[in-house]
């Protein structure tokens, strides 16, 4: 069994007193008929069933009585509050991407690949999830955060609509991680964010692909049957041994909304605990700029956009202001268009560069598109002699049948 919280205790069933919040027990949660995220120990038939089935269960001494004042999350007050001011939200912007530290970054973002086809592999072939490698790749990624984000970030960009599940995962778990450091999170609270974004979205491997990839309008039907995923997925995730309670919460709730138009549950905001919160909003900005059956992706400022206009409905405020911060006005491998008329891609964006980042052009050569020319257009702007070049429209991922896997290979 995996480690407990200081806000969880595992006890013998003779233990369990009336009013006791029992989260876990020693045999599959699925086998019982108890809601999915835990039972109260109402009367004796509940507590007699319980020792009669199981050698022990784990009590949420969050929602016990003897300690009710007690958090069961490891979030800290601290990082629950901390805001868009966190300096630690400059960490994509402040850092620089080369040869080496893109070579560093593809082998980790390789890892998490992998990581991801086992694990769709055993969940359509056994239903059983085993996520301990999982969980070792995320804490290897969080261990170089500071060196590799912004390379990272520029991995997300690849995009391919025959393998958008995986992708989606992998690509939300390095975004999560990214927002958890930058709202100063704790080490083990960054890679449970990592986790609960590589997981979060494996129940849809359990869906009617038909329903799944269906072109048009879902039924309503048909969108309760996809809004089925997270109970699905948290299903799954709950007997695995190697996933915090936590992270089973946020794969749950990552749906629900602030202002209680979500699912599975329609919480109320302050029902949502944070992780479910953060892993919403990369969730939501990775799908936006991703090609979708039913929607083409959009740009980096439509998808800020998006999140800007639904804080505090859709998404946490706060956490929305934050991410926008971490991701700014462009992001490392953002396609722009210049006021030339050429296309080129982010390579850094520092915030004293204000609207001019460095870029390279992109260039095509036979059925291949290639980085050309460094620019920096901090330096057109200041230079009178070469007045103008600017940005001046933020593409999509793909546009004009770009290709980010071939940018990033001819990258030196």
């Amino acid at each position: 069994m995996s480690m407990l919280s200081e806000y969880e205790r595992k006890i013998h069933p003779d233990q369990l007193q009336i009013g006791h919040f029992v989260i876990r027990l020693d045999i599959p949660w699925r086998e019982t008929n108890f809601p999915l995220e835990g039972v109260r120990v109402r009367n004796e038939t509940t507590r007699d069933w319980m020792r009669e089935h199981c050698r022990w269960v784990v009590v949420d001494l969050e929602r016990s009585p003897e300690a009710r004042s007690l958090q069961r999350y490891r979030l800290s007050d601290s990082a629950r509050s901390k805001s868009a001011r966190s300096p630690k939200l400059e960490v994509i912007r402040q850092a620089g991407i080369d040869p080496q530290t893109l070579k560093d970054a593809s082998v980790q973002y390789d890892a998490l690949d992998q990581q991801v086809r086992e694990l769709v592999s055993s969940m359509r072939d056994s239903e059983v999830l085993d996520t301990g490698a999982a969980r070792q790749v995320v804490s290897e990624v969080a261990s170089a955060l500071e060196k590799n984000l912004a390379a990272l970030v520029w991995l997300t960009r690849i995009k391919e609509k025959d393998r958008y599940t995986a992708q989606h995962c992998i690509n939300t778990a390095v975004l999560a991680i990214g927002l958890a450091h930058g709202l100063e999170w704790d080490r083990a609270d960054i890679e449970m964010a990592g986790l609960a974004g590589l997981l979060h979205d494996l129940g849809k491997t359990l869906l009617d692909p038909e329903i799944l990839n269906k072109p048009g309008r879902l039924s309503p039907e048909e969108f309760e049957h996809v809004k089925a995923h997270t109970v699905l997925g948290f299903e799954m995730i709950r007997e695995d041994d190697n996933v915090p309670l936590a992270v089973a919460d946020a794969v749950l709730n990552h749906h629900e909304r602030p202002d209680g138009d979500g699912y599975p549950g329609g919480k109320a905001e302050q029902e949502i605990k944070p992780l479910a919160r953060l892993v919403a909003i990369v969730d939501a900005y990775d799908a936006i700029t991703s090609n979708r059956v039913y929607d083409p992706a959009r740009s980096h400022h439509a998808a800020l956009g998006i999140l800007w206009k639904e804080r505090g409905k859709q998404f946490d405020g706060d956490m929305v202001e934050a991410f926008i911060r971490l991701m700014g006005w462009v992001s490392p491998g953002t396609l722009v268009r210049l006021s030339d008329g050429g296309v080129a891609v982010v390579l850094e964006s520092k915030s004293e560069r204000g609207l001019r980042p460095l870029v390279r052009r992109v260039r095509q050569a036979a059925n291949r598109h290639l980085l050309d020319e460094v620019i920096d257009l901090a330096k057109w702007g200041a230079d009178e002699a070469q007045p103008g070049l600017r940005i001046s429209e933020v593409l999509p991922d793909g546009a004009e049948g770009i290709n980010t896997r071939q940018l990033l290979e001819s990258f030196a």
